[in-house]
């Protein structure tokens, strides 16, 4: 019964990102990382060390996709920032699974949440320009690869 739970989580989960915008998909990733820091702090405390490192390894595999995601092409400053945060996290996450450091963990979570709260915030505008750029060079990207053939 648990098993196919999950399995039915995991459709849903796939199912609603495919069908997301990329506003919604990166809130929905930052929302991971929260979820998957507090599930590895619950199992910390609970001494159920399995679930930690799921749990930490989904973060940190969350990080490193909005890490990759990062357009360093329109705005190399804010992505290095970005990039920079990402990396400090990812370290932070990978020591805490070793030392079970509760402060690291929340260390982390003070630096996600607030850039998960201004994502699902942002203006409407905001989301709808960031779309139209993204789309804008998708469809730039995909005539310079026909252009190259």
């Amino acid at each position: 019964m648990r098993n196919n739970l999950k399995m039915y989580q995991k459709v849903n989960l796939e199912s609603s990102m495919k069908a997301a915008d990329p506003h919604t998909v990166i809130l929905m990733l930052f929302n991971g990382v929260l979820e998957s820091i507090s599930v590895a702090i619950g199992a910390i405390e609970r001494k159920d060390f399995e679930i930690k490192s799921k749990s930490l390894s989904k973060a940190i595999n969350i990080l490193r996709s909005l890490q990759h995601s990062l357009d360093k092409d329109s705005e190399p400053e804010v992505s290095k920032n970005f990039d920079v945060l990402y990396s400090y996290c990812i370290n932070k996450l990978t020591k805490a699974g070793v030392s079970l450091e509760l402060s690291d963990f929340d260390e982390v979570i003070t630096m996600i949440k607030p850039l998960r709260d201004a994502w699902k915030n942002m203006p409407e505008q905001g989301k709808q320009d960031g779309i139209v750029a993204l789309t804008e060079k998708a469809q730039s990207s995909k005539v310079a690869q026909t252009a190259e053939l």
